[in-house]
C-alpha cells in the first residue's frame, strides 16, 4: 500500500506530558516519509501560560513568548534523537482555525495530538484531517476495534489501519439497526425506530440477514474478526458497551458527512467515553 499521508502534524495546546506525541509523530513520519511539523496553539482561557514562557518585559502581563515555545520544543525533539529540521509554529487562540488553515490539504494529513473535551470535539466538526488522539498514553497497540456501517469509507479506513497498525490485531463490530423510513430523520437518529407491523418485522428480518451476509464478507475480505449485533439501545451506548467490555487498546474511526450513524456527532461523543487511544480516518 503507498503511502497515505505527506504531513505529519502534532497538535500542541500545552506541552504537558508531549512526549509520547513527538515520539509517535518522529516515528510515523520516518516510517511513512512525511514532513514532520509543529503546531502549537497557546488557548488563553483554557492554559495558563508557563512562567518559562513569558516574556521577560511582559511577564506581568503574563504575555506568551513564542520564540521561548519554539526553543523548547526544540529542546524535546533533540532529546528524542531528532536531529532534522522541522516547522514549529506558535499561535495564540483558535485552534481550530490555526489547523485548519495549516493544513489546507487535509485528506494528506495526519493530526496527532491529545484529547482536550472542549476543543477536540470542535476539531471533529470542522477538520476532515484524519486524526490520532491520544488518551491512554499506551506506546503500543495489541488489539484495535473499527465500528463499520458497510460502506465505501469503511473499506478505505480498514485498508489503512492495517497498513498504519501492521503489528495490532484488528476487530470490527457492526451494530444493525432498522429504521423505518431513512428520507426521514428523526432528531435522535442515533436511536433504534420502535417496529410497528409485522411487515415491519419481516423487513427488518430479511435486512439484518443482507447486512449479516455483507458483514462476513468484509472480514473475509480483510481476515479478520468481527463482532454482529442488533443493537437495542441509542447507538453509540451500544458500541461503547462492546468496546469499553472487550478493552481494545484503539479504537479506529472514520469521518463520514452523511447525517446517519457515523457523523461528527456519533464520533463527539464516543470520544466523550472511550478511555482509549483514538484514531479518525
Amino acid at each position: 500500500m503507498n503511502h497515505i499521508f505527506k504531513r505529519t502534524i502534532v497538535l500542541l495546546n500545552s506541552l504537558d506530558k508531549i512526549e509520547i506525541l513527538l515520539q509517535r509523530a518522529i516515528a510515523f513520519s520516518a516510517t511513512h516519509q512525511t514532513t514532520l511539523e509543529i503546531l502549537y496553539v497557546h488557548e488563553a482561557p483554557l492554559f495558563a501560560v508557563p512562567d518559562i514562557f513569558l516574556s521577560e518585559e511582559k511577564r506581568s502581563e503574563r504575555v506568551l513568548d513564542k520564540v521561548k515555545v519554539k526553543d523548547e520544543i526544540g529542546k524535546r525533539l533533540e532529546a528524542l534523537g531528532y536531529t532534522q529540521e522541522s516547522v514549529v509554529l506558535v499561535y495564540v487562540d483558535n485552534t481550530v482555525d490555526r489547523l485548519r488553515n495549516h493544513a489546507k490539504d487535509e485528506k494528506e494529513s495526519l493530526v496527532i495530538c491529545h484529547y482536550h473535551e472542549s476543543i477536540t470535539p470542535q476539531l471533529m466538526q470542522k477538520s476532515s484531517c484524519a486524526f490520532w488522539i491520544n488518551k491512554s498514553f499506551k506506546k503500543s497497540y495489541e488489539t484495535m476495534v473499527m465500528p463499520i456501517d458497510l460502506k465505501s469509507e469503511s473499506r478505505d479506513c480498514i485498508a489503512t489501519a492495517q497498513h498504519i497498525f501492521a503489528e495490532s490485531k484488528l476487530e470490527l463490530v457492526y451494530d444493525y439497526r432498522y429504521l423505518l423510513d431513512v428520507l426521514v430523520m428523526r432528531e435522535d437518529y442515533l436511536n433504534v425506530v420502535p417496529l410497528t407491523t409485522g411487515v415491519d418485522y419481516e423487513l427488518s428480518r430479511e435486512m439484518a440477514m443482507k447486512n449479516r451476509e455483507q458483514f462476513e464478507a468484509y472480514k473475509k475480505e480483510f481476515n479478520v474478526d468481527g463482532f454482529f449485533m442488533e443493537g437495542t439501545g441509542p447507538l453509540h451506548e451500544d458500541l461503547m458497551e462492546y468496546i469499553t467490555e472487550q478493552k481494545f487498546d484503539l479504537t479506529v474511526l472514520y469521518h463520514n458527512n452523511e447525517e446517519l450513524f457515523f457523523s461528527p456527532t456519533l464520533i463527539v461523543l464516543l470520544l466523550e467515553e472511550l478511555e482509549s487511544d483514538v484514531f479518525v480516518c
